[in-house]
């Protein structure tokens, strides 16, 4: 399984899509170990092309850009520093972005915009994510009030005003994920806050023509009564002492129907769990045990292959380091078949994504580390890829 290096640099779990495939050609970003935006293109037939395209932005793997495509194929990349729950003294927070001047292409760009509008809050952008959904660019990201934020554009240049989507109050702040259809649905999860500090459970949103729906078709309110407390929603799994805190990897459609992989954390250990709606419920299923982690993690993280959402990939401990493994269900997770992708003595394998839209091969990216890593601000992490 060919494996290459594509630059040194990290990303969090939650800014996406961090990688998207045009013919078999994969693109994607990340920040640098020096606090720089970098894209990268990467070709079917193993070509290997980069470009800076913002300098500065701060050394903070929540800094990494979210990339998606245009009707008329060029790509918009979206990256904001890092608003935790005070901004850096001196520092303004922006949600910038730009856009290359051809279509599927890195070599260049036009200049760098900024999206000019935010819930209100004391705080920044975090965690840009993208979907292009016909006519309309949505932008999802954490926002100035910590919480869910949403708006889009359709002449990506103009945005409509900003307004949070969910909230939870309690000093906490929502973690979501997100997946479009490329129609007329974006489905969402939405924790209570971060597992550290609130006992989670994970609720889940379709958005449809204004309307915001439950997994049965129940509707839960529109966009225009936003934003809704995210217990409001419907509930994929609720929190008990035994079952733990829930934390969202990913959601993913099949035949247009969501699917999630979540980990639940008990004892300050986490467990992989697979859940789908079976048309009259929400039914989880575990999929494995995660593992010790390190310092600056507890899982490796998951995620969907978006074409093919039953195969998940996820990182878990194995021996004295994370390793990147698929998992393969054709039952909704009631068994699995499994293969292990990384093999790594020198270091971890966490974070693994598969770019969306790639079709006709697979491949994996990944972010690799060691022990000299601390903290999401003292990292020395390179992205790979991987053919499986």
């Amino acid at each position: 399984m060919p494996d290459r290096e594509l630059g040194a640099g990290s990303w969090s779990y939650f800014g996406d899509p961090r990688a998207i495939s045009h013919d078999d050609d994969i693109f994607t970003g990340w920040i640098s170990t020096g606090g720089n935006v970098w894209v990268a293109r990467y070709s079917a037939s193993g070509k290997l092309h980069k470009q800076l395209i913002y300098r500065g932005l701060g050394r903070d793997d929540h800094n990494n850009p979210a990339l998606a495509f245009r009707r008329d194929g060029r790509l918009v990349v979206f990256f904001a520093p890092h608003s935790g729950r005070h901004l850096p003294r001196g520092e303004k927070s922006e949600m910038r972005y730009r856009m290359s001047l051809r279509p599927f292409a890195i070599d260049e760009w036009g200049p760098v915009h900024a999206v000019g509008t935010n819930a209100p809050g004391g705080l920044g952008y975090t965690y840009p994510n993208a979907i292009q959904q016909q006519e309309r660019l949505w932008l999802f990201w954490r926002g100035g009030g910590w919480n869910p934020t949403f708006s889009y554009t359709t002449d990506y240049r103009d945005w409509a005003p900003a307004r949070e989507l969910v909230t939870f109050g309690h000093e906490q702040r929502p973690y979501a994920k997100y997946a479009g259809d490329g129609g007329t649905r974006i489905h969402g999860i939405f924790t209570n806050g971060h597992p550290t500090s609130w006992k989670n459970s994970l609720f889940y949103a379709c958005c449809e023509d204004g309307g915001l729906f439950a997994a049965d078709g129940r509707n839960l309110g529109s966009l225009s009564s936003v934003p809704l407390n995210v217990t409001a929603l419907d509930p994929v799994y609720r929190y008990s002492d035994r079952g733990g805190r829930a934390w969202g990897h990913d959601i993913a459609l099949e035949d247009g129907k969501p699917r999630v992989v979540y980990t639940r954390r008990v004892a300050d250990r986490d467990t992989f769990y697979y859940a789908h709606f079976n048309g009259t419920r929400w039914i989880s299923r575990k999929i494995v045990e995660a593992g010790a982690g390190r310092n600056s993690f507890r899982s490796g993280g998951a995620s969907f292959d978006h074409e093919d959402p039953r195969i998940v990939y996820l990182s878990r401990t194995i021996g004295r380091w994370n390793q990147v493994e698929a998992w393969v269900t054709f039952d909704h997770g009631r068994t699995w078949q499994t293969r292990r992708l990384t093999s790594a003595e020198d270091g971890y394998a966490i974070r693994p994504v598969v770019p969306r839209g790639l079709r006709g091969r697979r491949r994996v990216l990944y972010v690799h580390g060691d022990e000299r890593t601390r903290g999401y601000r003292d990292f020395r992490t390179r992205i790979h890829a991987l053919d499986v």
